[in-house]
């Protein structure tokens, strides 16, 4: 017979029916588990056949002729003992099973000590040296003394050393396998008791919960050329590990000793097997109720369910009980009862063994780039115990654009390794070169092309208004091109080129009013609603073939991203070429918004007296603040190299 249980055995007299209880104490901590099964059986070999009166005496037996019959083996291949040292004790059935030398229960104690008793295991092989027979990879459980049990049943035990101080045991750490000695070929009179053997085993379920969160160092980049650097985090983390399905679980054995003159079970009517936890949480028994036991050795599986883990010590006690009744064999079966009790140490305050089953402990991460595929991110295996949240950091180069904006979306994924879960977060950014406005420089508008555009379209038909006036009324007639009103075409071709051909470095306000020139003369030739539209023929004007058929005008620039960086002054959100940063014009005071549009800004640096505070012919801005005067020349520089940044 296997070893089914760990615990403790009791007796107690009740003539009108059995209770048979097993009492297990239940810590939520990890308990060290009891040794495999093992078998007691025969060794024909040396004691000759008939000495089994129950059972297979090539592998185990119930019931034997004599107790110097009773043989330990390491049982079979499926069920063998598990490499180690063990010792095992003979012990009477009822009360606390206590195998170590010197107990009350213990048989075996008062004829040699535990250490005579002691074998090893290997591979299922017995070695053994100590003072009782030994043969055929078998060890003869006697001497020990006569069980007071009427039944003549008898406990053996057998407990596994180890660890530091491996003696003496904790009696949980032994398996327990009942048998009965019946030397007398008649059917005993009165019937013999039941007894109860079983183990126990915790188990419970945490599950993690993961979140998940990405953010990157900057999300918008503007520059020109080159390429820029993004820095990201991926930042999981998990939450409290929340238990579910706890439970106790085993197997209860019934013993029961009954056996004709033959050695055949006589069987036992109207069991039934009840489990109940201390805390009043009822356990199913399968198949227990109303039972006839027909086998010397009957096992019910049990279980029971628990809320949450238990916070203190809870008691199990499985109850099995029978009527009186008179047994095949003519012997008469009456009340009586037994015990069996799953004990930890002394003062009883361990238990059962929880075991925890973890489940989605560790994710594996993965970032996807702008609809690419996964790829695994460097320390991207994650479990609890790490770092709670754990931040994984990595970069990304990204190519700026020539002209105008790209984005481009990073989503990172977390997967669980148990159930597959998963959630991700995504983090776009945008990479932005120049915008591509079309707009022409002051090299063009001073050259025959830019010539011929002013000389030829200048003055467009009735509805329209005409570049010389477009010019002067800048500023409300009084900004820095008046000088332009009335004049004919052939006047304002000189015109322009004696403004763009008198710029100095030198003199910053002519650097500036030649730029701004520049840009007034794009805005002209690309709004529908100021110059030409179509010639005669309904054919599109010549100035598109230079100019973009959008209106500059309209462009919303960024003054915050000026090129080239101006000394002196607060850095902007831009780089411009070489790696050079950016001037911000509005915070340096050169602006009154981060934005303007073209025409807003040509509006803004010709209204007087401010910004504006010269004429027409000696033309002063910012009261000859010459930073301002360097921002907004560039400002209007960067338009017509199609170098500024849209807003």
């Amino acid at each position: 017979m296997s070893f089914r249980g760990f615990g403790r055995f009791g007796r107690g007299a009740s003539f009108a029916g059995v209770v048979i209880a097993a009492v297990l104490l239940a810590l939520p901590v990890t308990a060290t588990a009891a040794p495999p099964a093992a078998f007691t059986t025969v060794n024909e070999t040396v004691d000759g056949p008939d000495r089994c009166k129950n059972g297979n005496p090539a592998v185990n037996c119930n019931v034997y002729t004599g107790k110097e019959f009773v043989w330990l083996n390491g049982g079979p291949a499926a069920a063998a003992l598990g490499d180690g040292s063990y010792f095992f004790a003979v012990l009477e059935p009822g009360g606390q099973a206590d195998p170590n030398d010197g107990t009350a229960k213990n048989l075996s104690s008062g004829f040699d000590s535990y250490a005579d008793r002691t074998f090893s295991v290997s591979g299922g092989t017995l070695s053994y040296t100590g003072t009782h027979d030994f043969d055929s990879n078998k060890i003869r459980l006697a001497d020990y003394a006569d069980t007071a049990n009427p039944g003549g049943v008898y406990i053996l035990a057998i407990c596994e050393l180890k660890g530091g101080t491996p003696y003496p045991v904790n009696p949980r750490n032994c398996k327990y396998d009942a048998f009965k000695v019946s030397d007398d070929d008649t059917p005993p009179p009165i019937g013999s008791d039941l007894t109860v053997t079983k183990d126990a085993a915790g188990a419970y379920k945490t599950t993690y919960s993961w979140t998940i969160d990405k953010s990157v160092d900057r999300t918008v980049v503007k520059q020109v050329g080159g390429s820029a650097t993004f820095n990201y985090t991926v930042t999981v983390e998990h939450g409290t590990g929340v238990v579910s399905d706890v439970n106790v679980s085993g197997t209860i054995t019934v013993f029961n000793p009954n056996v004709d003159s033959a050695g055949d079970t006589v069987p036992v009517s109207g069991v039934d097997v009840e489990d109940q936890l201390s805390d009043g949480t009822a356990c199913a028994v399968t198949q227990g109720s109303d039972v006839t036991l027909t086998d010397t050795e009957t096992t019910f599986a049990y279980s029971c369910s628990l809320q949450s883990l238990p916070a203190a010590r809870l008691d199990n006690k499985v109850t099995v009980t029978w009527p009186t009744q008179s047994l095949d064999n003519g012997a008469f079966l009456g009340g009586d009862s037994a015990d069996f009790t799953f004990v930890g140490e002394p003062p009883a305050n361990a238990g059962i063994a929880f075991s925890e089953t973890v489940v989605d402990d560790c994710v594996s991460v993965t970032d996807a780039f702008n609809g690419g595929a996964p790829a695994a991110l460097a320390g991207g295996s994650v479990c609890v115990g790490d770092a709670n949240p754990t931040a994984l950091h990595y970069s990304r180069v990204i190519a700026v654009p020539a002209y105008g904006c790209a984005g481009y979306n990073n989503t990172a994924v977390f997967t669980t390794n148990t159930t597959g879960t998963t959630g991700s977060d995504g983090q776009a950014v945008t990479v932005c070169g120049p915008a591509s406005t079309g707009a022409l420089t002051i090299g063009f508008w001073k050259g025959p092309n830019g010539n011929s555009l002013i000389s030829g379209y200048c003055a467009p038909p009735s509805g329209k208004t005409s570049l010389a006036a477009y010019l002067s009324r800048l500023g409300g007639g009084s900004g820095p091109f008046t000088g332009a009103s009335g004049k004919a075409c052939k006047d304002l071709v000189t015109y322009v080129n004696g403004i763009i051909g008198g710029a100095s470095s030198t003199n910053m306000n002519t650097m500036l009013r030649a730029q701004m020139l520049a840009t007034a003369l794009d805005v002209y030739f690309t709004s529908p609603n100021l110059g030409w539209t179509t010639t005669a023929a309904g054919k599109i004007k010549p100035p598109s073939a230079f100019l973009p058929g959008t209106p500059l005008g309209a462009f919303a620039v960024d003054l915050t991203a000026v090129c080239p960086m101006v000394a002196d002054t607060l850095t902007g959100t831009a780089t411009c070429k070489n790696g050079t940063p950016s001037t911000d014009g509005f915070a340096s005071g050169a602006f009154p918004a981060a934005s303007l549009t073209v025409q807003a800004l040509l509006d803004y640096l010709s209204t007087t007296p401010s910004p504006f505070s010269g004429t027409g012919t000696s033309p002063v801005w910012y009261a000859g603040d010459r930073v301002k005067q360097e921002i907004a020349k560039d400002v209007f520089d960067q338009i017509n190299n199609q170098n500024a940044f849209a807003a």
